[in-house]
């Protein structure tokens, strides 16, 4: 910090022995009777009252100055008086014209030294300001980058994880399928009970000429209100369960062969020698039957899997999806043929 000094006495201004500075050439003096050459009254005036400028001896003695009386010449006449009275006013006025051109000057550049100093300030403040926004902004696009990174990995991941689950959903599917491989579905029988259900086999073994030592176990699946109750026959062989579907294909059996006494009115009714599946693969089958039987002139299902076919030369698809259902809805082309 720059220590100020008295332009009289040449001592430091401090809080203890303060100062006054000149209005017009900004000298600074101790503010006392021996340097300011001012009454204490005068100087506790100016304490008190911010309006009140001061100005030291040497400005003072500087300020230009005229008289404010006029005294015409004896000699001239009164019309010479009239003519005469601005060049009188002239001459008689004592300006000192290269003062008052200092004194203008010098408060010209201290009213602009004051007013560049606030400017200056204010653009120092605002350039700090940008400054600082644009730091701000780069540390905000710096963390948008790596939320936008991370966020992309993550999706990454996430995309990787889905066709892993997937692909882990096919599997057990599948194998959840291949445990019934060995095991038949008969369809459209009335719910049969324990000591009926020997003789229904020995009936439909009959009918079906195949040997009834291929059955290792038998359970009824009992239906709901919409749906009649199904009977499973597990075969000691898929190869057995490929011979019982063959030979029902080969004959048209119905409900009165198996049981005579059934109703009148039911004893036509076809049963039905299928394949077991899971229910996510009666689920396929059902829907793809729903909405491709238009489009699509050949649907089945063998060894737990559901196909599908345009025509007779047209290539075979796999339905593993509902979302295949889709595909082969909006194309005739699918993009897996077998």
């Amino acid at each position: 910090m720059v220590v100020k000094k008295c332009y009289k006495c040449k001592k430091n201004i401090t809080k203890k022995s303060p100062g006054i500075d000149c209005s017009r050439c900004n000298r600074i003096v101790h503010a006392d009777p021996v340097c300011a050459k001012l009454s204490n009254k005068q100087l506790n005036a100016l304490r008190n009252s911010s309006s009140i400028e001061w100005s030291c001896d040497e400005c003072q003695k500087n300020v230009s100055r005229r008289s404010s009386f006029i005294t015409p010449n004896d000699d001239s006449d009164d019309e010479d008086d009239e003519e005469s009275e601005p060049k009188e006013q002239v001459n008689i006025s004592n300006l000192n014209v290269k003062q008052l051109v200092a004194d203008i000057s010098r408060e010209l550049k201290k009213t602009f030294k004051e007013e560049m100093g606030h400017i200056e300030s204010s653009l120092n403040y605002l350039s700090d300001q940008m400054t600082s926004m644009e730091q701000s902004i780069k540390t905000q696009k710096e963390a948008i980058t790596k939320l936008e990174n991370k966020n992309y990995d993550l999706l990454n991941k996430n995309k990787n994880l889905e066709l892993r689950v997937c692909a882990m959903e096919q599997q057990l599917r599948s194998l959840e399928q291949g445990k019934l491989g060995d095991t038949l579905e008969v369809a459209g029988l009335p719910d049969t009970t324990p000591g009926q259900l020997k003789n229904v086999l020995e009936v439909l073994t009959g009918k079906l000429e195949v040997d009834n030592a291929d059955i290792k176990s038998t359970q009824w699946s009992k239906g709901t209100n919409e749906r009649p109750g199904l009977l499973l026959i597990k075969l000691n062989s898929r190869t057995m369960q490929h011979q019982w579907i063959t030979a029902s294909k080969a004959k048209c059996i119905t409900l009165g062969q198996i049981l005579p006494e059934a109703p009148k009115e039911i004893i036509n009714n076809r049963i039905y020698v299928r394949e077991a599946l899971t229910k996510h693969i009666k689920t396929i089958l059902y829907k793809t039957k729903s909405r491709l039987n238009m489009s699509y002139k050949f649907i089945w299902c063998k060894d737990g899997k559901v196909f599908v076919r345009k025509t007779e030369e047209s290539k075979i698809h796999q339905v593993r999806s509902l979302e295949d259902i889709l595909r082969l809805e909006k194309t005739p082309v699918f993009s897996t043929p077998i």
